[in-house]
């Protein structure tokens, strides 16, 4: 029995890839790695905590030298949060261009923060962010009383930096009521996902065009090309929600609704980066493998996106878009 779940597991290539930051080191040619992170600890009024600045800086750091090409995007959301998370990252990791020798800078792109949620859905994330900041507030001792309009009265954005810092772990604790809450409406999910997928397809076109350039130059690339997406909770959940496939040790599959069950592990953490793995940008294969740097997620099978859903959720992002535009 062993034997056969080793054997499928090399079926589904996961042999090829670790589920650490060791999974820079090559045994393999060099593939193209979609990375995609949650923005590290972050205080309530958006900015990013001390912790979470260590732990972005810690994560540049192990990818030293593990990588040709680590490019960053981040949401273009105001409190500069996952832009901050990317450049920490990016910054430590010292790696620079094989082609002009600078650094990468990070990018801002939208749509993979909540304003993608605007004007129709926000009220989903006014009544998540309730959830949390009411057990925070609980939790930490501070009234939870409300106005005749059912808002909490006690704003904890407005406490002392000091203050925020403080609870900033409470607070991060509370979030999986809001991300529960937030992954029961379909119509949510689904827009988040579009943002998200509608990111990843550009970023698998930079890629191909990056790769045939240096191809043409007959220069191609020693060690992976990373692409790192810096967005917020919920979009990778929603992303997987929409277009992942769980299969199991008997090869049969089925979608990924439960995040918080033991297999899954949990809600994508702070600071935390999953991977889309492409072996070569030409021949993208029907399921593109998910690598997680976190231990144990999954427990058992593998995980994949369907490209052609995840390119359905593009379309969908288009129109979506075109009649926002309109």
């Amino acid at each position: 029995m062993e034997k056969y779940k080793l054997d499928l597991l090399e079926e589904y290539s996961q042999e090829r890839v670790s589920k650490s930051e060791e999974s820079f080191e090559k045994e393999v040619k060099p593939k193209i790695r979609l990375m995609i992170t949650r923005h590290a600890e972050r205080i309530p009024s958006g900015e990013l905590s001390p912790e979470g600045v260590k732990s972005s800086k810690e994560k540049g750091q192990k990818m030293q030298s593990g990588a040709e090409v680590l490019k960053g995007y981040a949401s273009d959301e105001k409190s500069n949060r996952t832009f901050d998370t990317s450049e920490f990252i990016s910054n430590e990791s010292e790696i620079k261009s094989p082609l002009t020798d600078e650094a990468y800078a990070t990018r801002k792109v939208a749509d993979i923060q909540y304003n993608i949620l605007k004007p129709d859905l926000t009220r989903y994330l006014v009544e998540a962010k309730n959830l949390i900041e009411e057990a925070t507030l609980k939790e930490i001792g501070l009234s939870t009383e409300r106005d005749e309009k059912g808002k909490l009265k006690m704003n904890i954005e407005k406490l002392s930096k000091e203050e925020q810092i403080k609870i900033a772990p409470t607070r991060q604790k509370n979030q999986k009521l809001g991300m529960r809450f937030v992954l029961e409406k379909s119509e949510v999910v689904h827009r988040l996902a579009m943002g998200l997928a509608h990111q990843l397809v550009r970023e698998l076109n930079i890629s191909d065009r990056y790769v045939s350039m240096r191809d043409k130059k007959e220069q191609l690339p020693k060690k992976d090309v990373v692409l790192n997406t810096v967005t917020h909770g919920l979009f990778l959940e929603s992303l997987l929600k929409e277009a992942g496939v769980y299969k199991n040790l008997d090869g049969t599959e089925q979608k990924i609704t439960d995040f918080e069950d033991e297999n899954f592990g949990g809600y994508i953490q702070p600071s935390e980066s999953v991977y889309l793995d492409i072996e070569d940008s030409k021949k993208l294969p029907k399921n593109i493998p998910v690598v997680f740097e976190k231990e144990n997620r999954p427990k058992s099978g593998a995980i994949f996106v369907n490209l052609e859903k995840m390119k359905q959720l593009d379309d969908d992002y288009l129109e979506w878009k075109n009649s926002q535009n309109e």
